[in-house]
């Protein structure tokens, strides 16, 4: 069994926080199929499961590139046409996600600043996490009005259990 161990410093916490969220994207690709990804919840703009992932992806990646780019680099990218795979929307949220880690790490540690936010890299923090959780709630919404709704399992041992248990959950028979 894989168990996170929590830091005990509050950096350390704090880029805890990160992970598990972006854990929580992961797992969450990872239990769609391909008709998931192209699911748009009724009366939206169009934006589909797969399409809210890029979306996620571009936001974190554009914040960093607008604060320093240097943690940019190297960070595959897709454009507005783009049609991601799972596989393509794993990586590139991976990538993002250790950009964004890396960075908010040396925000953290250095008492360095964020543009907005009121300068606070802990209020950017909350507002990428904020943000991601609402793309969330629009894709657990596509898959539920076309038919596709996540299983109990999912939307309970993904999205909640993560959070408040800060353990690893047990899904397709392995901890994670």
């Amino acid at each position: 069994m894989n168990r996170r161990k929590p830091s005990a410093s509050p950096i350390g916490s704090l880029l805890d926080v990160w992970q598990i969220n972006n854990k929580i994207n992961l797992l969450l690709l990872e239990h769609l199929d391909r008709k998931a990804l192209s699911a748009v919840p009724y009366g939206s703009r169009g934006r589909s499961v797969s399409a809210q992932f890029a979306h996620l992806h571009k936001v974190r990646v554009g914040w960093i590139d607008y604060n320093s780019p240097e943690f940019a680099r190297g960070i595959p990218r897709f454009g507005k046409a783009a049609a991601p795979t799972r596989r393509q929307l794993a990586s590139a949220l991976r990538a993002s996600g250790r950009a964004v880690e890396a960075y908010l790490k040396r925000k953290l540690e250095t008492e360095g600043t964020v543009k907005f936010f009121k300068r606070s890299p802990i209020r950017w923090l909350a507002y990428m996490i904020a943000h991601e959780s609402h793309h969330r709630g629009q894709i657990a919404l596509a898959l539920k009005q076309n038919g596709r709704r996540l299983p109990e399992k999912v939307a309970l041992g993904v999205v909640w259990y993560t959070w408040y248990s800060g353990k690893t959950v047990y899904l397709q028979g392995r901890w994670r």
